[in-house]
């Protein structure tokens, strides 16, 4: 992530884009890996931090960072935001698509989900494209993000179990990537003993 140019008005809101989208992947890829309460199961307690810390302060981080002028970070943070406070919104008991699918054919709602899972493998890729000049910590965040969205997508639309949960662990060392990137921008030598490595 570039150091922030003098003219701007707002601090740099990469930070609040990272941690945030850093703590809910990891969080949601242990419970789809299964790895603390079985295989598919406690994704519902992710609501509100799908909707407050991976949704609204995500989206948020990104229109800063368009108001600062960059429009690559902008444009992932609010994508990324905007998706996760989707996916709380669906998991909002009553009235989200988890209860409304639960009555449609399964088949469906697999070939439903991996509609969408395909259309943010063409938009991650494009980000993955657009970081080859960045730095490898970036590099490698938005690489394990590819083969999270990718792997999980071929499981969805197999409907292979192991698939979905390869993804899954890609997507929990993604998660730690992002928060990695968080901690390179908040820790320097202002505040901290060294610049972390990048």
């Amino acid at each position: 992530v570039a150091p922030p140019p003098q003219f701007r008005r707002f601090g740099n809101a990469a930070a609040l884009g990272l941690i945030t989208f850093g703590m809910c992947t990891v969080q949601e890829s242990m419970m789809q890996a299964g790895m603390s309460v079985g295989y598919g199961h406690g994704i519902r307690s992710m609501t509100g931090q799908c909707l407050a810390v991976a949704g609204v302060a995500q989206f948020a981080a990104g229109l800063w960072q368009i108001a600062n002028g960059d429009t690559f970070e902008g444009a992932a943070f609010t994508s990324f935001g905007a998706s996760w406070f989707a996916k709380g919104l669906a998991m909002v008991p009553g009235i989200g698509t988890i209860d409304y699918q639960a009555n449609e054919n399964p088949e469906y709602v697999r070939k439903q989900n991996g509609i969408i899972a395909l259309a943010w493998c063409i938009w991650v890729f494009i980000l993955l494209a657009g970081n080859v000049k960045s730095h490898i910590a970036n590099i490698v965040m938005f690489l394990l993000l590819n083969l999270q969205l990718d792997v999980g997508c071929a499981g969805t639309w197999l409907n292979h179990e192991k698939l979905i949960k390869a993804g899954a662990w890609f997507g929990f060392f993604c998660g730690l990537a992002a928060m990695y990137n968080a901690a390179t921008i908040l820790l320097n030598e202002e505040n901290f003993w060294f610049n972390l490595p990048v």
